[in-house]
């Protein structure tokens, strides 16, 4: 019986989204190389919080149980005004989990990276650290080649980039592109723009901040989100509108220095009635400032090239969905892999294999990413009281606090499992067998939005 020669994927990045895949190709018998710039699980300050569609994933790849023992879960969402005072506390984490199975879970990006490597039986398949940064790909209907800095070369049947919102492979295949095909990657070029900065940090305890809540904090001009996590520590995002509109790769970069300027304009803010975000800010661990791109690609992929997480779709961190949308793509792409592996024709995946794969890959998550991105991007301007539609979040958060756990819900029985692995067992008894049947969230009549929005609005301008 004939050999076939093994499928191999060269991943470029190893953070969320890179390790995702390399578990998800692992349990696909597909061989794959990691390579990161940066050693793994570098400190950088951020947070994240793994929703259910990302613990979905994480399950099926066996992390989910080490994951939840790292954390302590969010169970109650405060939705407040200005001026800290609560409009609605509803217990959306509580319900999200009865409903599926799964905490939400918060915790440092650096430790969730950390875990995923941990997890990984072959470390020797990760290139990590200095030289290992991309500087040029090879193309050719047979495979790719990818060098880096140090002169190295890894080369496989497909390159994937899981690098983030500056991706060198997304670079490199928009350069292929152009030579084979002018004129195909101009409408992306411009895809990502940023219209908010994001000051975002851990911070130690914080007297008032209990473990396992969230305060989403409405304002202008500044609006604010902190996660309480394991033995206190606070998570913090301070939002702002930039002056002007920047269009990528011409996203602004700021300094430390400006971070702390951002951080002393706004220490009287009110995070609750008690707590201001100086409190928190007195005790922040560690911190960074960035600009918040949003945009989602139109082309995922060409010829052996795919990206995946935010090199191809990039959203405002307000809904939370960045990291966890990066691992069911990862998810999503190792399924197309796979069944292109798997029915191949010849000893060797062709490109007209490959290019089908990728193609069903960015058709089964891109309408589904146009949507969340959207969602994030009305949460943003939300949160930052623009226009009517506040008001009327307001209102209906403040007469039913079912409403962001149905609204959570709606998103996630959408979630992108691994076709090729049994669902978790803790999904047989919950609303994931009932499929997207009906809407959870009915939209009420005109006359209770008006009503209720009238009251809220009078109610701030009394409180003003």
């Amino acid at each position: 019986m004939e050999t076939k020669a093994p499928m191999k994927v060269i991943i470029v990045g190893g953070a969320i989204a890179g390790l995702t895949l390399a578990h998800s190709l692992k349990h696909a018998n597909i061989d794959y190389q990691v390579i990161d710039a940066y050693p793994i699980a570098s400190p950088v300050g951020a947070s994240i919080a793994i929703f259910q569609n990302g613990c979905m994933v994480l399950d099926q790849l066996g992390i989910y149980q080490d994951l939840r023992s790292l954390v302590h879960p969010l169970k109650t969402m405060n939705i407040r005004l200005p001026s800290g005072k609560v409009l609605a506390a509803p217990p959306a984490g509580t319900l999200l989990e009865q409903r599926f199975g799964y905490s939400i879970c918060l915790l440092p990006r650096q430790r969730l990276i950390q875990l995923l490597y941990d997890h990984l039986e072959d470390k020797s398949k990760v290139h990590a650290g200095h030289g290992k940064k991309v500087i040029r790909v090879a193309h050719s209907t047979d495979g790719v080649e990818v060098f880096t800095e140090d002169g190295s070369s890894y080369s496989g049947d497909v390159v994937v980039g899981c690098d983030g919102i500056h991706s060198s492979v997304r670079s490199e295949m928009w350069r292929h592109a152009e030579l084979n095909h002018p004129g195909i990657p101009l409408a992306d070029r411009s895809a990502f723009a940023s219209e908010f900065t994001c000051l975002f940090g851990i911070a130690g305890a914080v007297p008032g901040l209990p473990p396992g809540e969230s305060n989403i904090v409405h304002g202008k001009p500044a609006s604010f989100l902190t996660f309480i996590g394991l033995n206190g520590d606070v998570y913090f995002f301070l939002y702002m509108r930039m002056s002007e509109r920047h269009l990528w790769p011409d996203s602004p970069r700021f300094s430390q220095e400006q971070g702390e300027s951002l951080a002393n304009a706004h220490m009287g803010a009110h995070i609750t009635e008690d707590v201001t975000f100086g409190d928190i800010w007195t005790k922040r661990k560690t911190f960074t400032l960035l600009p918040m791109e949003e945009g989602v690609l139109q082309d995922w992929h060409w010829g052996r090239f795919a990206v995946v997480g935010d090199a191809a779709h990039k959203m405002t961190v307000n809904l939370g969905q960045g990291g966890n949308s990066a691992i069911e793509s990862a998810a999503a792409l190792a399924n197309a892999l796979n069944e292109a592996n798997l029915c191949r024709r010849g000893d060797r995946v062709s490109q007209e294999e490959i290019e089908m794969a990728l193609s069903n890959y960015q058709e089964s998550r891109r309408p589904r990413l146009v949507t969340i991105g959207r969602a994030a991007f009305e949460i943003a301007r939300s949160q930052a009281l623009e226009g009517l539609k506040p008001w009327l979040f307001f209102s209906r958060v403040f007469f039913d606090n079912t409403f962001l756990a149905d609204l959570s819900t709606e998103q996630f029985l959408g979630t992108v499992l691994l076709n090729y692995i049994r669902k978790p067992i803790r999904l047989d008894n919950s609303l994931w067998l009932q499929g997207n049947n009906q809407s959870l969230t009915k939209p009420p009549s005109f006359h209770f939005f008006a009503c209720a929005a009238l009251v809220l609005t009078l109610s701030w301008i009394l409180k003003k």
